[in-house]
């Protein structure tokens, strides 16, 4: 097996399917990666017969590999990137004719759920052709395993030259335990010079500590509300490429509702890294990847 690392990306022969490959590309110059596109199908075809029947042009396969794989879709999926030791898995949310908009097929939602490398989710309905990484949202809680999630961000904004924009939304309601190594947003949320100044300094300096930001073109937001409208109002905004999401493993009804939003609405890909239970993540280098406001929680 070559020593390259691998970004994958399952086609299924839908044209829904295709603008994942288009971000795919993107990420396989800035992770130095071979893109393996993967068709999963009853039989196995040659390559010069595969290529047409995903709606693939000479240039689509240009710094690329297919491969087909036999059995249930999102288990054909899994065990590839198992294989390959894949660093991403980029996928559409779905590719279904008809589908709803914003809807998560059952194949990515699974994938999502077993994978054990990020995960890139591609609205299909958006056109990517030329998309770009110029600036990447990340989200963030407040509390020390968001903060382990922030590498990824930070290393792809920086091989990127890609903004970073750090945003925190406290949402109104009494404020949450916290866990040790937590820091909680600012009390005067509505009055940000009594505390904003130095919360802000402080928290930079803790997200420093994690990893190198001197060389980082990063601005650091507070927002107030919904945490899902409050993302996708500021991707919205500053025209954001990439968001970032933690999760935590649970999809499920009333769990992850940050997320499920976010995928569901957001213009822009969205990239969801799993936080451990016990600090890490499956960031990509590590996969072979009505009182005080309380921050907002990662997604479950």
């Amino acid at each position: 097996m070559s020593d390259q690392p691998v970004i994958l990306v399952p086609l299924d022969g839908m044209a829904d399917a295709l603008p994942a490959l288009s971000v795919a590309k993107v990420f396989s110059g800035l992770e130095h990666a071979a893109v393996r596109i993967l068709h999963v199908a009853e039989q196995a075809s040659a390559a010069e017969e595969l290529a047409p029947r995903l709606g693939l042009a000479a240039e689509d396969l240009r710094g690329a590999s297919l491969e087909t794989r036999s059995g249930e879709p999102a288990a054909a999926i899994l065990a590839a990137a198992g294989d390959l030791l894949a660093r991403l898995i980029v996928l559409c949310t779905h590719t279904a004719p008809g589908s709803p908009a914003g809807k998560v097929g059952g194949t990515a939602l699974s994938v999502l759920r077993g994978a054990s490398c990020p995960v890139i989710l591609v609205n299909p309905a958006q056109p990517l052709q030329d998309w770009r990484l110029r600036k990447v949202l990340l989200p963030h809680e407040g509390t020390s395993a968001a903060s382990d999630a922030v590498k990824p961000g930070v290393e792809l904004a920086r091989r990127a030259d890609a903004d970073l924009l750090v945003l925190l939304v406290a949402a109104p309601g009494p404020a949450s335990p916290q866990a040790r190594g937590s820091l909680t947003s600012p009390f005067y949320l509505d009055q940000p010079q009594h505390e904003w100044p130095a919360w802000a300094g402080e928290f930079m300096e803790r997200l420093a500590c994690i990893c190198p930001l001197s060389d980082l073109r990063v601005r650091l937001l507070l927002a107030r509300g919904s945490p899902a409208s409050e993302i996708l109002r500021v991707a919205r905004e500053e025209s954001v490429d990439l968001i970032i999401l933690t999760w935590k493993g649970i999809w499920a009804p009333e769990r992850a509702e940050t997320l499920k939003a976010v995928v569901r609405e957001a213009a822009c890909p969205a990239m969801v890294v799993r936080v451990r239970a016990g600090g890490g993540s499956n960031s990509p280098r590590n996969s072979g990847a009505a009182g005080a406001p309380r921050a907002a929680p990662a997604a479950q």
